[in-house]
């Protein structure tokens, strides 16, 4: 139980943070090999973010500094490992109609947005491993 709460504290800030920026801000991508919106499996997109979310929150319990400073940074360093390996990935092994799936311009901006967005979460699972701490 301890862990349970600011992971999910952390998944549902991510989600809703998240959500706002791609489903609001940034378009979503038009090449023809990426799977248009309304086909998305969000089941999968849902298990992805939490496994982010999870090594955000393994990282923030192993250091023991729990704080919203130090959660911040731990999610950061989280979502730059995770989503930067997805998107350079993505970017350097695939290929459509003979070109990226992405411009590196969107590879940056998604990686750089997810380390925002998992520096907040972070803040978020920081606070309530703190709040959790001192009860147990």
């Amino acid at each position: 139980m301890k862990h349970l709460l600011p992971f999910f504290g952390g998944f549902v800030t991510f989600l809703i943070v998240s959500s706002v920026f791609y489903m609001g801000i940034m378009p979503f991508p038009t090449s023809s090999c990426v799977v248009p919106e309304d086909q998305m499996n969000i089941a999968a997109m849902m298990l992805g973010n939490g496994l982010m979310v999870g090594l955000a929150a393994y990282m923030i319990s192993l250091i023991g500094n729990f704080s919203a400073a130090s959660g911040a940074k731990h999610g950061a360093v989280a979502g730059l490992a995770a989503n930067g390996m997805l998107s350079v990935f993505t970017y350097a092994f695939y290929t459509c109609e003979g070109a990226h799936i992405f411009e590196m311009n969107e590879v940056l901006v998604d990686i750089v947005a997810n380390m925002v967005f998992m520096g907040i979460a972070g803040a978020v699972m920081g606070i309530l491993y703190k709040r959790n701490a001192a009860k147990s």
